[in-house]
């Protein structure tokens, strides 16, 4: 009698237990959240590839790489997408980035349920409208892009627990032309270029599309002290475009752009755009009555003794003083920076 009390006495109990158990199960708060996708994102092409050979020119001066992420990248624009599906999951437009932070990090909701991510990420849009309706690719020469050192990264990342954070760098999507003239007459005060078999278009995985050519227009305040710099796409080949250059008295450019007395125009050279590289062209203009042909630079394959066309010689053409106020029979001189070396191209004489 005892025996069979103690079996439902202990029934009970268990029951009970299980109940408890069970109730206690069902309380969904007492389960912690999972850990949020965390992504931080840094700036990897701070400075370009070649710059410490363009600053031995002065032509360029290397970046201090221990600035905050804001100095490179002022503004960011991010999708995320299923990558099994191809959903967009996550879009934030373009907006301006704040603070000294090196690195941005980027926190998505917690709802956010594991799985297997694709993430875009743009600097320097000054807006969505160079994205069009594909947040994957960007048209570079529309827009508001043109003028903008733009940067890209995308990376697939595979949420799971244990495996929330993730890293990823900025890199440059442009390189830069970088145009030097020297010793040019007093009247010339404004420079076109036209660059051809350049892209315009760029995915994020860094595939080119879509050939263009640019032109942009410079007047400087300053005579003869000419230096432009022009952000572009990469050539669509090696020595595949071509830099045309005309220089100009800006007072006679509105009534005689064609053919104007006061136009300089050299040869045509064939250059390399890359990403994130620098190409340097440098024009030396030799009047008339100077002599015939500056000293040619030394074997340009020898990188020990780098060849500087400006280096002040007393046979170097047009010495300190620039020319007069009327046009002359002059020619140029091109060379192009190749390795450390300037690199002759040819001579074209003025008309």
């Amino acid at each position: 009698m005892n025996a069979m009390r103690t079996k439902i006495l202990y029934g009970l109990m268990m029951a009970l237990s299980g109940l408890c158990l069970l109730c206690g199960g069902c309380v969904r708060d007492d389960i912690p959240p999972c850990p949020p996708m965390q992504v931080v994102i840094e700036v990897t092409d701070k400075n370009y590839f070649n710059i410490d050979e363009v600053e031995r020119q002065g032509l360029a001066t290397r970046v201090d790489e221990n600035l905050p992420f804001r100095e490179y990248v002022s503004t960011l624009f991010y999708a995320l997408y299923n990558a099994e599906t191809g959903e967009l999951v996550e879009k934030q437009s373009t907006f301006q980035v704040e603070g000294e932070e090196k690195e941005y990090s980027l926190t998505f909701p917690d709802a956010l349920p594991y799985g297997r991510y694709a993430l875009v990420v743009w600097g320097n849009l000054q807006s969505d409208e160079p994205l069009e309706d594909d947040p994957t690719t960007v048209e570079l020469e529309k827009y508001n892009a043109s003028e903008n050192d733009i940067y890209v990264v995308s990376d697939t990342l595979d949420y799971a627990y244990g495996n929330e954070s993730f890293r990823v760098g900025l890199e440059r999507a442009k390189g830069k032309l970088i145009v030097q003239a020297v010793d040019l007459p007093n009247y010339v005060d404004f420079s076109t270029k036209l660059i051809d078999n350049v892209y315009s278009y760029v995915s994020h995985n860094f595939s080119y599309d879509k050939v263009t050519e640019v032109y942009t227009e410079t007047h400087w305040k300053q005579p003869n002290d000419i230096v432009t710099e022009t952000l572009l796409c990469p050539s669509t080949d090696l020595d595949e475009s071509k830099l045309s250059v005309s220089f100009y008295d800006y007072s006679t450019v509105e009534s005689q752009r064609s053919r104007a007395a006061r136009l300089l125009t050299p040869e045509d050279v064939q250059i390399t755009m890359g990403r994130n590289e620098l190409t340097v062209v440098k024009y030396i203009y030799v009047r008339e009555g100077d002599p015939d042909d500056p000293d040619e630079p030394d074997n340009p394959d020898d990188p020990d003794e780098p060849d500087d066309p400006d280096d002040g010689d007393d046979d170097e053409p047009g010495g300190d003083t620039p020319g007069g106020d009327e046009p002359d029979d002059g020619k140029f001189f091109v060379y192009v920076l190749v390795n450390d070396n300037w690199e002759s191209q040819h001579k074209m004489e003025i008309e």
